[in-house]
Parts: C-alpha cells; sequence; structure tokens
C-alpha cells in the first residue's frame, strides 16, 4: 500500500505486522522501525532520504574503473568546475577508462603514463569518424588522470603519483589554440561577407569574447539595454559588454536569425557544442585558415586589448578571467615590439637623464 510520503509503502509480513518499506533509485529497499506519522517515524525517514546512495559496482577491486567511480562521487571532482567542465573532463577520463579499465591502478608506472600520453598525441578517428587526440588533446588528458591518480594517492591505494614522475608530452613547449593574427582575421572576413552565419560567427567571439559554448548560444535576450549581458557556462561569471559596432553591423545584415540564439542550423535549430565547433573547422577551412579555431579567436580579443595597453582588470572584465596567471595564456601572443616600444618609452620619459630629448 502506497502513503504520502514517496518511496513508503505498507504492507503486512510473513507474520501478519505491518512493516513500512522504503525504496530509492541505487539503494536497496529497507524495512524501517517505524510506521508513517508513528513518533520517530519523521527522523528516520529524513535519514534514509538524506543517505548517501548504496551503489553496487562491477568493478573490479583496486582496478582505473574501481577508482573511477569513487572519485566520480568524491569532492575532489565534483567540486571543481561547471557541469559543462564536469562533463568534458570525465569524457576524457571515460575514454582512459576504455583501454585501461581492468587494469590494476597500484601498476601504472611513469613509463606507461608516457606511452599513453604519446599514443594520444596521435590523431585518430572514432566509431563516428571524429577526429580526435593530438598534442593538445594529450596534454589535457595528462592533467585529468594527474588529478585521478592523486586521488588514488589520497585513498592510500599508491604511494606515488606516476603521472608526476612522467615527462611531458613533446620535445616542445605546447602554446594550445593558435591566437588569430590581424592578417587572418581580415583573410576570414574577405571569404564571408556581412550577412552570413560565418562572419556572424567570427564577430560574435571577437567582440564578446565568449568560449563556444557560449557563442552558440547567444542570441537577441542577452541584448539587454543596449548592452550585451550573458552569464559565462565555464565560469558563471555574470558580464556585461558595450555592443561593438561591428558586432551589431553583422546581427543587423543577417536576413534572418534564430528566436533564441543568432546562429543556428539549416533547420532553425541552435548549434550544439561539438556542432558549432565542426562549423566553425568549416569555415575556417574555407577561408585557406586550418589552423585557426574558434577559441582561438578569444584569445585575439585577449591580444587586441594587450596592445592597446589596457589594464589587466579591464581584460579580465572582458573575458571573465578569474586570475592573472590565466590572462596571460590568453595575451601571451600579444605583440612584443609595440608592447616593449612602449614601456621603453615610457620609463626614457621618466628616468632618463637627457631631459633636452
Amino acid at each position: 500500500m502506497k502513503t504520502r510520503y514517496p518511496g513508503i509503502t505498507v504492507s503486512p509480513d510473513r507474520h501478519g505486522k505491518l512493516r513500512a518499506r522504503f525504496r530509492k533509485v541505487g539503494r536497496k529497499p529497507t524495512y524501517m522501525k517505524t510506521l508513517p506519522d508513528q513518533p520517530g517515524f519523521k527522523a528516520e525517514y529524513q535519514a534514509l532520504l538524506d543517505a548517501a546512495p548504496q551503489i553496487e559496482s562491477r568493478a573490479i577491486p583496486g582496478s582505473v574503473s574501481d577508482l573511477l567511480e569513487r572519485y566520480y562521487r568524491a569532492a575532489d571532482f565534483a567540486a571543481k568546475g561547471s557541469d559543462n567542465t564536469k562533463a568534458r573532463r570525465r569524457w576524457l577520463l571515460e575514454s582512459f577508462r576504455r583501454d585501461y579499465g581492468d587494469d590494476q591502478v597500484r601498476d601504472f608506472t611513469f613509463e606507461h603514463i608516457e606511452a599513453i600520453l604519446m599514443a594520444r598525441t596521435e590523431k585518430r578517428k572514432d566509431e563516428r569518424g571524429r577526429t580526435f587526440g593530438g598534442e593538445v588533446a594529450a596534454v589535457k588528458l595528462r592533467k585529468e588522470i594527474r588529478r585521478l591518480f592523486a586521488y588514488a594517492r589520497k585513498l592510500k591505494w599508491i604511494e606515488a603519483n606516476p603521472v608526476d614522475e612522467a615527462d611531458k608530452v613533446g620535445k616542445t613547449k605546447l602554446k594550445g589554440f593558435h591566437t588569430w593574427t590581424e592578417e587572418e582575421i581580415a583573410q576570414y572576413q574577405a571569404k564571408h561577407a556581412i550577412g552570413t552565419r560565418a562572419r556572424l560567427a567570427l564577430e560574435i567571439i571577437l567582440w564578446t569574447g565568449q568560449r563556444r559554448g557560449d557563442a552558440r548560444l547567444f542570441g537577441p535576450k542577452h541584448i539587454v539595454n543596449g548592452k550585451v549581458n550573458y552569464t559565462t557556462g565555464k565560469t558563471g561569471a555574470d558580464l556585461w559588454l558595450p555592443v561593438a559596432r561591428d558586432l551589431r553591423r553583422a546581427i543587423s545584415a543577417m536576413n534572418s536569425v534564430g528566436i533564441t540564439s543568432y546562429l543556428v542550423t539549416g533547420s532553425g535549430q541552435p548549434f550544439s557544442r561539438d556542432g558549432f565547433g565542426n562549423k566553425m573547422r568549416e569555415w575556417c577551412d574555407e577561408a585557406g585558415l586550418p589552423h585557426c579555431t574558434a577559441h582561438g579567436l578569444r584569445k585575439a580579443i585577449a591580444r587586441r586589448m594587450a596592445e592597446t595597453k589596457l589594464s589587466d582588470e579591464q581584460m579580465k572584465a572582458v573575458g571573465g578571467w578569474k586570475d592573472t596567471q590565466m590572462l596571460r595564456v590568453y595575451t601571451e601572443a600579444a605583440e612584443q615590439e609595440g608592447l616593449a616600444d612602449g614601456a621603453i618609452r615610457a620609463i626614457d620619459d621618466r628616468y632618463s637623464t637627457d631631459k633636452e630629448q
């Protein structure tokens, strides 16, 4: 017999005595000590609702799969990043599980890790024909499995983290996504005219600094009182920006846009995250820019701000970066000569002993 309490049923046991039974997904059914509305029932019921799920694992004890199932439930994983960030991290870890899920965690050495990461640097196609792998992919995988093995060390499964002992992938420093130059921006604009989806995509990212996951969803509701206002999907930052003239012109030139997002597919629907990335890849290739990406445009607006000699606080306010160290990753492609010229002129004006010049 169902009760007004979710998950609670009451029925007679084999002796004919009424018993309350608690059921919840992820937990074994439990007989309660009290019946509904009797003294002590609410406290017992609440304790059962609050209890952690009793998940039955089929993973081999001590294996990578066993570790991952524990890791996903731990604060070490759950407390870091937005839902989108955790989804990307989980995707990387699951790709690691597919190949090594049954292997014992204690058996991994730095040599194994180096071999795994070197293999990931090679670009391959998955079962859907999508390309994955490469040096940047290997760097991202290294970061995630380093955290995973750190958790194994915390559990005292291992004494040292094998990822810490492994050499970093590649013989040269990886710089991540290429930062678009002004020449490359002009080349793309020459190929994709105002009024096209390809051009609108570039102007949105270039003038708002949005990540591709935010840019694909950017729409009329994000223009508030003549300003751009959106919440970043990765960090949750609430940003307000003026609408740049080139962005306004690109939006106005469109024959039609989506109801909820300016950028839509051929069927009029908002792009998926991967779908938008693939479309940008196609548009860049058409412009003869195979090395350019959507994320490289986010780095381009940071480069422009650095070359305009804006302050760190101004740049962080535009891009939503939380700390100066991360900002430096995005501004490292700023024109060195121009920045150095301004710096030397400034200190020369102040400190030079030759006051006549």
